[in-house]
């Protein structure tokens, strides 16, 4: 295999009919079962069954990110200066081809080889089987969550709608069941926990490039696990944020499920008359009980899921009530069908979804099409530094205006790929691993 993965070839086995279209993908989301579904499909669709696969192709690069953070204490770095994007791209028999994403730090390597490994279970599939060649996969599988699996079915499946949508020349959004929104609300501003002036500077500077919503990453200073004077200089650090945007922009607080319950508890009290919207990851994942605990106790709305993948996982803290609003990551939690899943799991309990987003365009490309079609969506993210750039790898037709990006009726995912120069681009270099640590030595994050 060379670096970017090569082009493989099968045989023709039986046809299947596409399981998802309209409404009645969506219908069958809600109750928790898709099944086969069979709608006036357009003339590709017709022509033998629909497009055949007949190989996939990996495009595993890395980009600059602009900086590289360094923890206060160590000195060591907190952050990469790039990170590595993975790109799938699955081919046909009729010409016609689909775009997915499995960017995820430090897996990327692994996920792109699992892809290559699962070529025999794709070749001669009809492409149109979008949920029934996931799946098939999937049960195939012994182990059946986690990053590296979630992620390359995630790709998989943004791909196979993208193939979809183009087959019938309809937006992906139009097959999930149509859209309920024109325009999808987003944040891509930062705020900046390193001084006030700064954080002012660089809030300002956000507003004036379209930002109408703002996350940073509080407590990051610590340096033990209830740190006083990390809780207060973030806190000023929040207030002074909220006094230079006014009240009409939204304020979102990230700790990377970092800290304790305890510091979390505290924060959030301190930081409640600045009106953020949630407080995201206030504990580490693995504890539905920490995480109702500080829900329960905070007066800002809690908001977890990106390290979540499996729909069960989704499914527990749903039925505790353990937080407000829902992130799954779509491109690590088994891609837009498990979505749609949690979603209305989600929204019967009167849930809101705000998915969380640190991937490349074919990414945001798939989030805004589930994020058209959910009724309990709430915001979406995406770094303002990356959607400036994201017409450097995609043709697309992104449009932000007054903090919503306008959706339109491309087909498929609504982006095209400038393959060749995706495929010029280097990797050259691993990511290198965070380093958190406190004052004594010991970790303190993630």
């Amino acid at each position: 295999m060379n670096r970017h993965g090569t082009n493989r070839h099968g045989t023709s086995i039986k046809r299947r009919q596409f399981l998802q279209w309209a409404a009645t993908g969506l219908a069958a989301a809600a109750s928790g079962n898709l099944v086969a579904a069979q709608s006036a499909p357009g003339p590709e669709g017709d022509k033998a069954g629909g497009p055949k696969i007949t190989g996939i192709k990996t495009y595993k690069f890395n980009v600059a990110t602009g900086q590289t953070v360094r923890d206060p204490i160590t000195g060591e770095a907190v952050s990469s200066p790039f990170k590595t994007w993975l790109f799938l791209k699955v081919e046909t028999d009729k010409g016609i081809h689909g775009w997915g994403e499995a960017s995820i730090e430090w897996l990327s390597p692994v996920i792109e080889s699992m892809l290559h490994e699962w070529t025999p279970l794709l070749a001669g599939r009809n492409a149109l089987d979008v949920v029934a060649i996931c799946d098939d996969i999937t049960n195939r599988v012994p182990w059946k969550g986690g990053p590296i699996i979630g992620s390359a079915i995630a790709a998989l499946n943004m791909a196979l709608y993208d193939i979809a949508g183009k087959t019938w020349n309809v937006p992906v959004y139009q097959i999930l069941g149509g859209r309920q929104r024109d325009r999808v609300k987003i944040y891509n501003g930062g705020i900046n926990f390193e001084s006030i002036d700064q954080a002012r500077r660089e809030a300002r500077e956000a507003l004036e490039a379209g930002a109408r919503g703002l996350k940073g990453n509080p407590l990051e200073s610590r340096t033990w696990a209830m740190d006083y004077h990390a809780l207060e200089h973030s806190t000023k650090i929040v207030q002074a944020v909220r006094e230079e945007v006014g009240p009409d922009i939204e304020l979102m607080l990230d700790t990377h499920g970092s800290p304790s319950p305890a510091l979390s508890i505290a924060f959030a009290h301190m930081v409640a008359p600045y009106r953020p919207l949630f407080l995201e990851e206030p504990t580490k994942v693995g504890s539905v009980e920490a995480l109702k605990e500080v829900s329960e106790r905070s007066p800002v709305p809690i908001a977890t899921g990106e390290k979540l993948f499996a729909y069960g996982e989704f499914k527990e803290i749903i039925d505790a009530r353990a937080c407000a609003f829902l992130q799954p990551d779509v491109s690590h939690s088994f891609g837009l069908t498990n979505f749609i899943h949690i979603s209305r799991l989600a929204q019967e309990a009167q849930m809101l979804m705000a998915p969380h987003n640190a991937g490349g365009p074919i990414h945001f490309a798939a989030m805004l099409q589930v994020d058209a079609v959910v009724p309990n969506f709430l915001i979406q993210e995406v770094s303002g530094h990356w959607l400036q750039r994201f017409d450097e790898f995609v043709d697309h037709d992104f449009q932000l205006k007054d903090g919503f990006i306008e959706l339109n009726d491309r087909p498929g995912l609504g982006i095209e790929v400038k393959e060749d120069y995706v495929a010029s681009l280097p990797y050259d270099e691993s990511m290198a691993y965070r380093q958190y640590r406190n004052a004594d030595g010991s970790w303190k994050g993630w």
